[in-house]
């Protein structure tokens, strides 16, 4: 029986982390920002506590490396040890991505002083073809909104396993105490 990775990778501000997030309310391990040269020893890791892990998802993208070189130096070797892996590709439109960074007032990763966010962004989706063309899925959060992605996330990689089922919770309560915190819908009978 091996051991399956998913590697999740894509623009910047494009939703890995919200996928990865999702994937982590699925049952997934999930580390953020995992630097390729690590995936392998990771990988060994999981390995030597077998059945610890079940099902891993490792978030790895341009901000850690100058090429990708690394990164699929590491998925080789990650078929030498014998695991098996798939990558889901996170993108979105560039327009997209720039108005989210804007919105955000945050940094992308690769912007270089002085350097228009566009450029920037144009730079990050030329330079990660050679990731694209390799994705077993590709997701594209443009368009979606953060319930749509959840949905998408869900019916890629849910098995029927009854995880991330609806969960319903019947809780009595009288209306002169208020409200039960967190609910969602509230019906009177």
């Amino acid at each position: 029986d091996k051991m399956g990775f998913l590697i999740i990778s894509g623009y910047s501000g494009a939703g890995k982390s919200m996928v990865a997030d999702v994937l982590e309310d699925m049952g997934y391990y999930c580390v953020d920002n995992m630097p390729a040269v690590l995936i392998p020893r990771f990988a060994e890791l999981c390995l030597s506590v077998r059945g610890k892990y079940g099902k891993v998802a490792l978030v790895t993208d341009i901000r850690t490396e100058e090429s990708f070189e690394g990164m699929f130096e590491a998925l080789e070797e990650l078929k030498r040890l014998n695991c098996e892996y798939k990558i889901l590709f996170v993108e979105a439109d560039a327009q997209v991505i720039v108005r989210r960074f804007s919105e955000t007032r945050r940094r992308h990763p690769l912007q270089t002083e002085g350097e228009l966010i566009e450029n920037t962004v144009a730079r990050e989706i030329q330079a990660f073809d050679p990731v694209r063309s390799r994705a077993n899925y590709i997701i594209d959060t443009s368009t979606l909104s953060v319930a749509m992605l959840k949905e998408h996330v869900y019916s890629l990689f849910s098995r029927g396993d009854g995880q991330g089922g609806m969960i319903i919770s019947l809780i009595s309560f009288g209306f002169k105490y208020g409200l039960p915190v967190g609910v969602d819908m509230v019906f009177d009978v």
